[in-house]
């Protein structure tokens, strides 16, 4: 083999299989062996580009086919004929029509990884022109999602990384007289949790600075009274427009543009974002939004004569707690003991202003759902059972529905809103 390779060397001309057949190293049948399966690697290699219209169109053409088979089994289901070969059919259609489902949504799905990298470059990038040292660690890169949205959510990643190296990283010397490193840390993070895609970027930096927002917010007439603000309402007011704590205008920051920018770019995408701040220790920014995908796996609820459709991916367990296991503590609200844990009750009847038809916890179901950083327990009627649905705009009059990320159209042909879990938690809070 050794000499083999030393003749190719020196005659380039002349292919490594016919120089290891001459050298007898090989037989011709071998040769022809390895040619055959680096073919075949070869082709199992090949890609092809696509225009993601023609994608887009695939997926809508196969959520209709979600939808009429939805209906046939409704239809089978009724009449309850019997026939056992139409059944079986319509079994292996289901079969079918999942693997192609799955197959044409991750069609569209991508890592951000290539996204990270780029983030990871600009805060290196930042960090030179402001003077600082920085560290990029990367988590979760290989986690997959919509090329769409990948697309849209880059311009608010770039505003965020802006934030945390310019305002959230101390110089060198500052970080030093703290007992820091001097090199300051940027994190980026990414994970699917509670049906939601979540990035996280943090700093190990100063925190924000509470006292001087609320200055701020008082200068610029956005409150008027800043007593009883909670800190996640101080750290929001860095999203009102125009709103900046920058003591200069640099290249970076200062100009009254920018977290305003995160939040639009974020809420179109019927994301949302929250900090975590602790004064010293640094800032986390979590965003989190809805998977895209335009078929999810349901389940189907009844709360009073409504359906609601839950993600599967974002329920926990079901159960009929007994009258034991209610609380109504003062200063908590109603709560369930669920295997030892005191779990937040939401009546999904009064969010909605629906007549229900069981109103004790122990006469109904509880289905206990994970937010994206919470878990609470859901009171519903009766649960119908799970199902394939394609998620279907509301439309603009009925898209910004707090706790509702969309619709579907159920198997007999009715409407049933899909809930989105944080949005109903946090509507819960509210009323």
């Amino acid at each position: 083999m050794e000499e083999g390779l030393k003749a190719k060397a020196t005659n380039p001309n002349q292919k490594l299989g016919e120089t290891l057949i001459k050298e007898g190293a090989v037989t011709p049948k071998q040769v022809s062996q390895a040619l055959r399966k680096q073919a075949e690697q070869v082709t199992d290699m090949s890609t092809i580009r696509v225009d993601t219209r023609k994608l887009d169109d695939l997926i809508d053409m196969v959520g209709e086919l979600v939808i009429t088979q939805s209906m046939v089994q409704q239809d089978i289901s009724n009449q309850d004929s019997g026939n056992t070969n139409l059944a079986r059919n319509v079994s292996q259609l289901f079969r079918i029509t999942s693997s192609l489902q799955k197959i044409s949504t991750s069609l569209r799905m991508i890592p951000i990884k290539q996204t990270f990298q780029r983030m990871a470059r600009l805060a290196r990038d930042v960090s030179k022109n402001v003077g600082k040292v920085v560290v990029v660690e990367m988590e979760g890169e290989d986690t997959e999602l919509d090329r769409n949205m990948v697309d849209e959510i880059y311009n608010p990643l770039v505003h965020m990384i802006r934030n945390s190296v310019d305002h959230g990283l101390e110089t060198a010397e500052e970080r030093l007289k703290c007992g820091k490193p001097e090199k300051g840390l940027i994190q980026l993070k990414a994970y699917h949790r509670g049906g939601n895609f979540v990035i996280e970027i943090s700093d190990d930096g100063r925190g924000l600075n509470k006292e001087k927002i609320l200055k701020k917010a008082l200068d610029n007439h956005v409150v008027n009274n800043v007593e009883g603000l909670t800190d996640q309402e101080i750290y929001r007011m860095i999203f009102l427009p125009g709103f900046s704590t920058a003591e200069k205008v640099t290249d970076v920051s200062g100009r009254g543009v920018g977290m305003d920018v995160v939040r639009q770019a974020i809420e179109k995408l019927r994301g949302k974002i929250e900090i975590e701040s602790t004064p010293g220790k640094g800032t986390t920014f979590i965003t989190r939004f809805p998977l895209t995908m335009a078929i999810i796996d349901g389940m189907i609820v009844k709360v009073g004569k409504e359906r609601f459709i839950l993600p599967t991916t974002a329920i926990r367990q079901a159960l009929r707690p007994t009258r034991e296991a209610y609380n109504n503590i003062v200063g908590q609200g109603e709560t369930v003991n669920v295997m030892g844990q005191l779990m937040p009750l939401v009546r999904v009847y009064d969010l909605f202003d629906i007549e229900p038809e069981n109103v004790n916890p122990w006469d109904a179901i509880l289905i206990v759902v994970d937010g994206a950083s919470r878990s609470k327990c859901l009171l519903v009627d009766q649960i119908i059972g799970k199902a394939e649905v394609v998620i279907k705009s509301l439309g603009d009059g009925l898209k910004d529905i707090d706790g509702i990320s969309g619709g579907a159209i159920m198997g007999d042909g009715q409407i049933g809103l899909i809930i989105d879990p944080e949005g109903l938690f946090e509507l819960s809070e509210r009323c």
